[in-house]
């Protein structure tokens, strides 16, 4: 029995495979490898996508944080708010400049971070909040945003999740000084290697980003005077290319996979138990789809013996991993995080499943 994977590249990139290959060949007889065309015009396309006016293809989604947070000034004796439910670049680049990470408890619906336990974390040395969308589900905007303008915090996305989310009709990505997205292979948008990219409606941010990226210089005139210390951070021409192969069909694999997400919360409903949940005035475009259960290893068992692949994103929250052991919290400390990511569980869901494949993930799901 062959069993059903949790992604599949494989069956997306043989449908743009003859795509991608004339696009390399055209960089290869440019010579545009680092940098070029197919760059800036992802650039200004995926800033479309998001609804700002600039954007900013950098190496990776890490790096797209770690230069989003040094450009927003975060530094040494900093503290930058954040969540311990998401996968650790977003708190190992608060340290990297620097700076404090103070994790916030979540929300036991979504695992995004609370609003309320934003608040309750504030000091006088905090600067920032990190926000993660979870899995794409978008955070509480409206409440965040007020709290940051209230305390003259900056407000910094990680949608590395979320590429075309939407919160009451507006992409993520476009709510604070900075959007940062992963564009790791597996992502709703994905490279064919590491790349991330910075968006932002702030014009010299994206100037100062820009110049972090490509060790301090200014632009190919001064291409020797560096005016500060920076980083060789920028994306490859090579992955911007394959992005553009991929970008016309990001809405179809929103869409397709919000279609497959409703299948599965329908079944879950029928059995009388709940699926993944978004709230009704957001439109998740779905990373992962990831469901609560008090009895995850019985759970996986029963996916298991139907040939299902199923996986926990993520199986440790931050506040508990060992690299953020010098901050000094516990077990217990943020009580709805730990619930949240023991009960975690997550389904195949990418555009390309089979109606069968999805029909049998379905038939698993009733037998719950």
């Amino acid at each position: 029995m062959k069993k059903i994977p949790l992604f599949d590249l494989k069956r997306q990139h043989f449908l743009i495979k003859k795509n991608v290959l004339k696009s390399w060949e055209q960089i290869y007889d440019k010579n545009q490898f680092t940098s070029g065309d197919e760059t800036n015009n992802f650039e200004k396309k995926f800033a479309k996508l998001c609804n700002v006016k600039y954007s900013l293809g950098i190496h990776s989604g890490t790096d797209s944080l770690i230069i989003a947070l040094s450009a927003a000034g975060i530094k040494d004796g900093d503290e930058v708010i954040t969540t311990p439910c998401t996968f650790s670049a977003s708190s190992d680049c608060i340290v990297h400049v620097g700076a404090k990470p103070v994790f916030a408890d979540v929300l036991s619906n979504t695992g995004n971070i609370d609003p309320t336990e934003i608040e309750n974390k504030i000091t006088s040395k905090t600067k920032a909040i990190l926000l993660v969308h979870l899995y794409g589900v978008p955070c509480k905007m409206d409440e965040i945003i007020k709290i940051a303008n209230d305390n003259n915090l900056l407000i910094i996305e990680d949608a590395s999740h979320a590429h075309g989310s939407l919160y009451k009709k507006k992409p993520v990505g476009s709510f604070g000084l900075a959007g940062c997205f992963s564009l790791y292979p597996s992502k709703s948008l994905g490279a064919l290697g590491n790349a991330g990219i910075i968006t932002s409606n702030n014009k010299s941010f994206i100037k100062k980003s820009r110049m972090l990226a490509n060790h301090g210089i200014k632009n190919l005139k001064t291409k020797y005077i560096h005016y500060f210390s920076g980083f060789n951070k920028l994306i490859d021409n090579l992955q911007s290319a394959a992005l553009n192969c991929k970008l016309p069909y990001i809405q179809k694999v929103i869409n397709r996979k919000l279609e497959i997400a409703n299948q599965y919360n329908n079944a879950f409903e029928q059995i009388g138990l709940k699926g993944m949940y978004w709230p009704k005035y957001v439109v998740p475009s779905i990373y992962i789809y990831s469901f609560q259960t008090k009895r995850r290893k019985k759970v996986i068992n029963i996916f298991e013996k139907n040939g299902i692949s199923t996986g926990v994103y993520y199986p440790i929250p931050l506040h508990l991993q060992p690299s953020m052991k010098f901050l000094g919290y516990t077990k217990g400390d943020f009580p709805n995080a730990e619930l949240f990511f023991k009960q975690t569980l997550s389904l195949p869901i990418f555009p390309e499943l089979t109606n069968r494949e999805i029909n049998k993930v379905i038939f698993a799901i009733k037998q719950l």
